[in-house]
């Protein structure tokens, strides 16, 4: 995404902004832990529950490239990514397998980047009791805020509301487990929160997780669907870069208890879709269709999708806790970086190998169009 589309986003946020009134919102009951002075080359051996994955990826590599050591404990042995880490095959909610991996490795930093249920914070935490570390890294989720955000864009310490999820619920009960437990055990915790994460294995639409729909009605030169107006702001970054934020805060030890990782600026629903045209190669046909309309349907496609998160309020989080500590950071993959790294990867996977059959979101669009054209003729035989 060039520098253009993000001042005009930029602007449109800014104009956002006063129109959202800061209401009595819900505060999270949290302790924060105590800031400790930056402290650089500390800690070298970081052992990570789950990954490589869609944001982990990077921060190992870059944690590689400072000298650190760096294990895995992973259900299978292979999914590296070509990155050299020692691996430990367990499950991580087996608390014998999560033990032998820190009896054996002795990490200074645990990043725990596949907590879901405070149930496998429980078995990290008595793991934790009976083997020490100095650091505790949490990749948790903005979701956490709840919605509509109390403030455009969103702070750390910005009024909360309750969670709109069950995802976002667990998350928010595993922070709130993971502050008093590593208080009780003497570990310094650090909370991460990204925003929508575009990479090799995740990039979102209105009904899939995956853009490989998408990607493949570009190609066709199809028609694409837009919610609504296509205006809503989405928080949509580049993972690479959102690992790379979480490399920052494992090398050194930051002053607060809790981040957003994410992209500066965020992006509309439209501008989302330009930019997997120009990493395609194509300008989108796109198709406005109100959401009103498709959630009168009343179809799992519409009530198990992401369409409601996307269209029902704007997604923006605030980033400037962290460049304030780390002012030398640098996103550094576009969002058009990652839309293409999603593309490449998904092809590699042979994704596109055999023509992907229409789905639901093809339907809606053809239906409409084929509506749009049939109320056209009619309008224009009584006129």
């Amino acid at each position: 995404m060039g520098d253009g589309l993000h001042g005009a986003v930029r602007d449109r946020a800014c104009r956002l902004r006063h129109l959202h009134a800061h209401p009595e919102g819900q505060r999270p009951v949290v302790r924060r832990c105590r800031p400790h002075p930056p402290v650089r080359g500390a800690v070298s051996r970081a052992l990570f529950l789950g990954g490589p994955g869609n944001i982990s990826e990077s921060t190992i590599a870059r944690l590689l490239e400072l000298g650190w050591e760096v294990a895995v404990l992973k259900r299978s042995p292979g999914g590296l990514l070509g990155l050299d880490v020692r691996v430990f095959q367990g499950d991580r909610d087996d608390e014998t397998a999560l033990t032998e991996a820190l009896t054996s490795f002795t990490p200074d930093l645990v990043v725990d980047c596949t907590c879901f249920t405070v149930e496998q914070a429980a078995t990290v935490i008595r793991a934790l009791g009976a083997h020490p570390v100095a650091r505790l890294v949490f990749i948790s989720t903005a979701d956490v805020y709840g919605y509509p955000l109390s403030r455009l864009p969103m702070r750390e310490e910005d009024p909360w509301r309750p969670p709109t999820s069950e995802y976002a619920a667990s998350k928010k009960a595993i922070e709130e487990l993971y502050q008093r437990a590593c208080e009780e055990i003497g570990a310094r915790l650090t909370i991460v929160r990204p925003g929508y994460s575009m990479g090799k294995s995740f990039a979102l639409t209105a009904f899939s997780l995956k853009a490989t729909g998408l990607v493949s009605r570009l190609r066709q030169g199809l028609p694409v669907f837009s919610p609504g107006d296509g205006t809503t702001l989405i928080d949509a970054g580049a993972a690479h870069n959102t690992g790379l934020m979480v490399a920052r805060l494992c090398e050194v030890e930051p002053q607060e208890l809790a981040y957003n990782c994410a992209h500066p600026t965020a992006v509309t629903y439209d501008e989302y879709l330009r930019v997997f045209g120009e990493a395609v190669g194509v300008e989108p046909r796109i198709v406005h269709i109100p959401t009103d309309v498709l959630y009168a349907l009343d179809r799992p496609e519409v009530e198990q999708s992401l369409l409601r998160d996307l269209t029902s309020h704007h997604l923006y989080f605030r980033v400037d806790r962290f460049r304030e500590e780390f002012p030398d950071f640098r996103w550094e993959h576009s969002l058009v970086d990652a839309a293409r790294d999603h593309i490449t990867h998904q092809e590699s996977l042979g994704a596109f190998a055999e023509p992907i059959p229409p789905g639901f979101e093809d339907r809606v669009v053809d239906a409409w169009l084929a509506g749009f054209d049939d109320l056209r003729s009619g309008l224009l035989a009584r006129v």
